[in-house]
């Protein structure tokens, strides 16, 4: 009898274990989307919204760097998007996900799909309305949560911008090695100002600024986000693996390549007003 007794409390527990490991995959399920909207003259504005089964508490609404050309498109295997559209942000995107934050990631808008985002675009009044109606998207989705825009290199610039230009129609704004520095005139259609003359107290919302103090690149050196950011919020990343492409790209300091992880946490800890850390090491 004992042992009979034995079999089925062990039975028993075997059961409700699988159930609750079941319960959490199935809680922990993602659900994605290309959400394409119809903006300013009935402009296209595609966006990647990714979320779990699970109340969202924060949105955090990213614009990946250099054109922005994601080309978004639905395959049998989920969303895919193109190299050129590649960034930390985007490599990274399932960091930023879990069962209180969802993102969407923005794409390049119809009339701009050949080129992507120039500097002069991402500072356009265009841009600013096709971000507001992804904001305004995503406040109806969403009524409950905070939206913050989170942008990374070039991208930064749209986040910028976008913060400047909603004001207080957003929560906040995460600028991650950011273009503060001048472009160089060798990178033709990127050849700007970017943010080296933008001023940030302009941004009415919360920001953060997130930065590797060895990112090589040309336009977002460390040295240009320190003597900008001011007394903004800011995280000094260090360490992670040496640069691996032209200092510009995710394989290398500016795309945070081997602190990934710690970089997307201390970002989620801001925007969720967890205590973060000021330097990831």
């Amino acid at each position: 009898m004992k042992n009979i007794l034995r079999s089925v409390i062990a039975a028993l527990f075997v059961t409700l274990t699988l159930g609750a490991l079941l319960g959490t995959q199935a809680f922990a399920q993602k659900t994605e989307e290309i959400v394409r909207l119809k903006t300013r003259n009935n402009v296209e504005q595609p966006y990647w919204l990714i979320r779990q089964n699970a109340p969202v508490k924060v949105v955090a609404v990213l614009f990946t760097g250099g054109f922005g050309l994601l080309k978004l498109r639905a395959t049998d295997a989920g969303v895919a998007w193109s190299e050129t559209g590649t960034s930390y942000l985007v490599l990274n995107k399932d960091l930023f996900i879990d069962n209180e934050t969802a993102v969407a990631i923005v794409d390049v808008p119809s009339d701009e799909s050949s080129i992507g985002y120039t500097p002069k675009l991402r500072k356009s009044d265009a841009h600013m309305q096709d971000v507001g109606f992804i904001v305004k998207d995503l406040r109806a989705r969403f009524p409950q949560a905070k939206l913050f825009l989170v942008g990374t290199s070039q991208g930064a610039t749209s986040a910028a911008y976008a913060g400047k230009a909603l004001g207080k129609e957003i929560d906040g704004v995460v600028l991650t090695a950011s273009v503060f520095d001048w472009a160089p005139a060798a990178w033709r259609l990127l050849s700007d100002s970017n943010l080296s003359d933008f001023d940030l107290s302009k941004i009415a919302a919360p920001l953060l600024i997130v930065h590797h103090v060895d990112d090589k690149c040309v336009a977002t050196t460390y040295a240009g986000a320190v003597k900008v950011a001011g007394k903004f919020p800011f995280i000094a990343v260090h360490g992670g693996t040496p640069v691996q492409d032209n200092g510009c790209g995710p394989k290398g300091p500016h795309g945070f390549l081997g602190r990934e992880e710690a970089v997307a946490t201390e970002i989620k800890n801001w925007m969720h007003a967890r205590p973060y850390k000021t330097e990831i090491r």
